[in-house]
């Protein structure tokens, strides 16, 4: 019974986004008892043949597909296919079953069996330019070993297995730009803290791989991968990896004159030496104009009315170009526990300090200082407030401040201070410059 209840569910999910009507319907049909498909319960009957005691469901643990019943077009015939994810037992214990509609009836059309402890993640996408979807599939082997990928297709109604690969880390990504998605992965080595990375796309009638590219040396282990243009029209995958023990470096991977390279590696050292940072800042669109800026952390002198142990840091935002030609964007203060940060004025680099104010219960504010020198008196520039309580928002407008926005249950608002440098911004300036800071949904980090 509670195999069968799992089974209902899940198809009730899958079976749902395939098989829903249009969004026009005739009067007796929006009044009429809903009921389930024939196609769901031809399903849900060929499934049950598989459940055997030995036999248990078996999502994959990672990515954006984790179901143990999913739907995608593997064969191009407009139709979405049935893929169920099982373990059971033996040598080969993960099963990818492919039902496909035979007539009037599901049939079992094709099976992936394969090693492994669990099913890491699986994407459908085009490859191979004919018809129907690849699908992605990778497996856990064990926690000492890296994960095995494989790329299979669905041709007659057999399954083709296009390649395969151990790797670490990897992701999805059209680096020629030819329509299709290309295999970009990594694998390390931690016994010598070295890692590459590979490149496979479809070519002709194979999947090829290109002369590999080497990783940063010294990198340990993967913080974030993501995909984005390094400039117009040039697509690249970028990085982010420990490096040290307090450090992060980003590789930037990409197509250059047809060449796949890592086009931050600097001479014989090996490192992207002006990538590298001691500070949790990835990659990003930070100026939304399409292309990855890298990060550039600054510390900022301290205030002598800080606290002994407070450090804050302004980060400048860099384009690096396909040939490796760096190009300051903007600078921004991040306040990640607060999820905001303010994009700042350019010349006022070199000309700022921040202080920490737990102002009275339910307020706290973070105030911009005009910095002289050391020995000289700062002046107050404007100070951001986070504000709780049932009252914030009176309390945003009132004793000169003035509201800047709402996240969740907090009200944040801002004052301006005294300094010369205040007298050149409008509460619309600071509106402008105050935005909040997007989570990586993937990692759930910043």
């Amino acid at each position: 019974m509670v195999k069968k209840a799992i089974l209902l569910t899940l198809l009730a999910c899958a079976m749902a986004l395939a098989l829903s009507g249009c969004l026009f319907q005739g009067t007796e049909e929006l009044y009429a008892l809903p009921k389930q498909s024939e196609e769901y319960y031809e399903l849900q009957s060929e499934i049950e043949l598989l459940l055997t005691d030995q036999t248990s469901y078996a999502a994959p643990t990672s990515g954006t597909n984790q179901q143990s019943v999913q739907l995608a077009d593997l064969d191009g015939d407009t139709e979405d296919e049935a893929i169920v994810f099982l373990r059971t037992t033996g040598e080969k214990p993960l099963r990818a079953y492919i039902f496909d509609r035979i007539g009037e009836d599901f049939r079992n059309v094709a099976v992936i069996e394969g090693d492994g402890s669990s099913f890491a993640s699986v994407e459908y996408v085009q490859i191979d330019g004919q018809p129907g979807l690849e699908m992605v599939l990778g497996r856990q082997i064990s926690d000492q070993v890296p994960q095995a990928l494989s790329v299979y297709a669905l041709r007659e109604n057999r399954v083709v297995e296009l390649m395969s690969a151990n790797y670490n880390e990897y992701t999805t990504v059209d680096l020629d730009r030819d329509g299709k998605m290309d295999i970009f992965l990594l694998r390390f080595s931690t016994e010598v803290r070295s890692g590459v990375a590979e490149y496979y796309r479809h070519t002709g009638s194979q999947i090829e791989r290109a002369p590999e590219s080497l990783l940063s040396t010294g990198v340990e282990n993967v913080r974030r991968i993501i995909t984005g243009y390094v400039d117009t029209g040039v697509p690249a995958v970028f990085v982010a990896s420990m490096y040290d023990e307090n450090s992060v470096v980003t590789d930037i991977f990409a197509l250059r004159d047809g060449a796949f390279v890592n086009i931050t590696a600097e001479g014989a050292s090996g490192t992207s030496a002006q990538t590298v940072r001691n500070y949790y800042v990835y990659a990003a669109d930070i100026d939304n104009d399409g292309l990855i800026e890298l990060p550039q952390p600054k510390q900022l002198p301290q205030a002598e009315t800080a606290a002994e142990d407070e450090a804050y840091w302004i980060i400048d935002w860099c384009h690096l170009s396909i040939d490796g030609q760096r190009e300051k964007k903007l600078t921004t203060y991040h306040n990640y526990s607060g999820g905001w940060f303010l994009v700042l004025p350019e010349e006022w680099e070199d000309q700022l300090t921040i202080t920490y104010d737990e102002a009275e219960q339910g307020m706290h504010g973070y105030t911009f200082h005009q910095w002289k020198g050391y020995g000289q008196e700062t002046e107050p520039i404007f100070t951001i407030y986070a504000l709780s309580g049932e009252d914030r928002k009176a309390v945003a407008s009132s004793d000169g401040r003035f509201p800047l926005g709402d996240k969740g249950d907090v009200t944040y608002a801002a004052s301006f201070g005294t300094s010369e440098l205040a007298d050149d911004l409008t509460q619309a300036d600071l509106v402008g410059m105050f935005k909040y800071i997007q989570i990586d949904w993937n990692s759930g980090e910043v």
